[in-house]
């Protein structure tokens, strides 16, 4: 996952890169090696297998490593200098970060849903084989919406565009990836109504005589006293404030202080309006 990719236009800018570079491999490379690790060992081991699949949470997580996989991959490029500036400003950065956090968080969250939503209302899920399709629905989703737009990044269509000339032959072969990311983008949504019906159902459920107590896991060795600046947010706080200082404040500032930004503007729809 790549983070301190902001736009740097300016010439005196560039030496910036290798701290936004840095940063990103902080989480790319441990991100890479974990889902390696995971797939390979534990899939070797054969123990995954046995894992109960049928479980919303249990299910997310897993998917949710598995979309962390090629959106970890995706960060490795937006980290390196020079591929970076093929896919700078493309519909390639747009999937990358939807590919994260619309889908390896989001996926999580739905699970946590599932999870808490009984235990507030005591009534039990309406469904849990529903609740498991959903989660399967917003992977399949993301993955459909989200690969084609990493193709048409490839390709050169830009991002933050609203409007297309698809009459143009350069902007015309990426229009079959255009109709394949609706299609994904469509199945989220189907996946989104039928999270909120698995709610609403579960509210409507009868009361539960007893919920089952939260499960948490054990740890492989004996526990330890941690250190009280680490047992806390406190400390974490000012380390993420602090990168997100170091990464976003001065290109930021550059719309303040900095008024020789000379690009020109072009207007794709203006022979759309003609």
């Amino acid at each position: 996952m790549a983070i301190a990719e902001p736009y740097l236009p300016h010439p005196r800018t560039a030496g910036r890169r290798g701290l936004h570079r840095r940063l990103t491999w902080l989480l790319t490379d441990p991100a890479t090696w974990r889902d390696l690790l995971w797939i390979t060992v534990n899939g070797l081991v054969g123990w995954i297998w046995a894992l109960p699949w049928d479980e919303p949470m249990v299910l997310a997580v897993g998917l949710s490593l598995l979309l962390l996989g090629p959106g970890g991959f995706g960060g490795l490029i937006n980290m390196s200098y020079a591929m970076n500036a093929m896919i700078h400003n493309t519909s390639w950065v747009t999937a990358h970060f939807h590919l994260i956090f619309g889908g390896a968080v989001v996926i999580v969250y739905f699970a946590i849903a599932y999870e808490l939503w009984p235990r507030l209302t005591g009534r039990p899920l309406f469904s849990k084989r529903l609740a498991d399709i959903q989660l399967w629905l917003w992977f399949w989703g993301i993955l459909i919406t989200t690969i084609p737009w990493h193709i048409a990044g490839l390709m050169g269509q830009p991002r933050r565009y609203a409007i297309f000339d698809y009459s143009d032959p350069a902007v015309a072969k990426t229009a079959l990836l255009v109709i394949l990311s609706v299609i994904g983008g469509c199945i989220l949504l189907i996946a989104v109504l039928l999270f909120f019906y698995v709610l609403v159902r579960s509210s409507f459920a009868p009361v539960a005589e007893s919920m089952a107590p939260i499960r948490y896991a054990l740890s492989v060795n004996p526990p330890a006293t941690v250190p009280a600046l680490l047992n806390g947010f406190g400390l974490w706080n000012v380390i993420l404030l602090s990168l997100v200082l170091i990464a976003y404040g001065y290109p930021i500032g550059q719309f303040f202080f900095l008024h020789n930004q000379n690009a020109p503007a072009y207007s794709l729809t203006r022979g759309i309006t003609r």
